[in-house]
């Protein structure tokens, strides 16, 4: 018996999809028990829950060390720009503010009970002592230095960023962060349902990757963009980041260090200014400023 061209086309068109719909049903099968394809919006109640258990485990103030201002990248020293903060300890009254805002403008997933009860938030700003606490971006930066695949990365603009997919985990970074405030996403957010999207220019960060603050820098890239198209060059004015914008009291200044009219500069001037003591020797660009005594 012989089979046309056309018959033969559609049975083996037949045959295959029954085998696709097959291994569809197989990986279904094989999904993990939590999975939830929904991703459930958290509450602002359950965010500050979880950055007041955050709190608590840090009752305690860094050991603060007088240093000097910021100035060039010491990885970029014809630089014109180098982005930093400071935060001003005699304004801030630890309101959490900033903690929250970060959370919701980085997509900063809620933990799962289980992930709760080991203390492993995935907060980039985390509040210790009721002062806020994050990368302090280092010019000379220990994480950068053990990253195997240069995933923990100095950027031109002089911050430390993250190349998320040159990351495999490692946590060399993570453990060579002297305020080991990095953080490594032991499970999927997607699978638990944690996964929601406050800000869509924030992508969710896959599982067995670290995490930490990127000075929000979608924003630095949409500012350089508009500039860009207007025949300019980006020097750090015109945006900030999302803690300090959200600061009732205005504690937290962003700007660049290497513009001397810059609001970031000029709020140092008179200032004491200071680093927690693990990092001060790395030429921090995240600063804390005290009234002189």
């Amino acid at each position: 018996m012989k089979i046309s061209r056309a018959s033969f086309l559609k049975m083996l068109s037949l045959a295959f999809a029954f085998v696709s719909l097959a291994g569809c049903r197989r990986t279904a099968k094989n999904l993990p028990s939590n999975f939830h394809p929904k991703q459930n919006k958290p509450s602002l109640k359950q965010m500050e829950k979880e950055i007041e258990a955050v709190r608590k485990k840090f009752p305690k103030s860094e050991e603060w060390v007088e240093i000097s201002r910021p100035g060039k990248h010491p990885r970029f020293p014809n630089a014109d720009v180098r982005l930093g903060m400071a935060i001003d300890l005699d304004r801030c009254d630890g309101c959490g503010e900033c903690a929250l805002a970060c959370m919701r403008e980085n997509n900063v997933p809620c933990v799962n009970p289980q992930e709760a009860e080991k203390g492993r938030y995935m907060h980039w700003l985390e509040l210790r002592g009721n002062v806020p606490v994050m990368c302090a971006h280092c010019g000379d930066a220990p994480c950068e230095k053990v990253c195997p695949t240069g995933a923990a990365v100095a950027s031109p603009d002089g911050f430390s960023a993250m190349v998320y997919p040159r990351c495999i985990g490692t946590r060399f970074c993570g453990a060579n962060c002297p305020l080991h405030i990095r953080k490594f996403n032991y499970t999927s957010a997607e699978e638990n349902g944690l996964a929601y999207k406050f800000n869509p220019e924030v992508p969710i960060r896959p599982q067995g990757v670290m995490e930490k603050c990127s000075l929000c820098i979608q924003r630095m890239q949409d500012a350089r963009i508009r500039e860009k198209t207007l025949g300019d060059e980006w020097l750090g004015k015109g945006v900030s980041t999302a803690c300090a914008e959200a600061c009732p009291k205005r504690a937290i200044v962003f700007g660049n260090w290497l513009d001397p009219d810059s609001d970031l500069v000029r709020c140092t001037q008179g200032r004491g200014v200071f680093a927690p003591a693990s990092v001060a020797r790395f030429f921090p660009a995240v600063v804390y400023l005290r009234d002189k005594v």
